[in-house]
């Protein structure tokens, strides 16, 4: 399972499950401290937590009907692991950008603040990935549909793309 804005290996088969927002955020004290960000170029100034597995981790695409900003981004922490990046978030270290998903529960309980969300930045599609469509193995297509299934059911993408105050 993974997620991407495209899948770049056209060696592997993929079975899309969901889109997923990627949401812009900061922790309360992080935003005392440093001040509001009020349109995507202040984040050039701004040391952040750059998820360095992102499709182009160093610049940020916004886009706004029919503007679109691009920023380049410093990284003050760069990692490829989402839960370190949250947790420095957490810590008010900077303002960060991960999937909905992962952010979600964060932003219902007011531990980090959605920022700029009259901007969107590209989604995320949520993929399984695997080696070919032929001779797929019974448990792995029983996989495939069981998460294909569950992901329908539960709406998943609907949420997730309704993320962080969207409209």
């Amino acid at each position: 399972v993974r997620n991407r804005e495209f899948e770049p290996d056209s060696a592997i088969t993929i079975r899309r499950l969901a889109r997923t927002r990627r949401v812009l955020a900061a922790s309360p004290g992080y935003l005392q401290a440093q001040g509001a960000v009020a349109h995507p170029n202040d984040l050039a100034t701004r040391p952040m937590l750059v998820y360095r597995h992102a499709h182009s981790p160093h610049e940020l695409r916004f886009e706004r009907g029919s503007d679109c900003v691009n920023v380049p981004v410093r990284g003050l922490l760069e990692s490829d692991d989402a839960d370190v990046l949250r947790a420095a978030a957490l810590s008010d270290l900077g303002p960060l950008v991960l999937p909905a998903y992962i952010l979600h529960d964060d932003l219902c309980r007011g531990a980090l603040r959605p920022l700029l969300t009259e901007w969107r930045l590209p989604c995320l599609t949520i993929n399984l990935a695997y080696a070919s469509r032929r001779h797929v193995p019974a448990k792995v297509r029983c996989f495939i549909d069981f998460m294909c299934e569950v992901f329908e059911r539960e709406g998943f993408e609907a949420h997730w793309l309704a993320a962080a105050g969207a409209s």
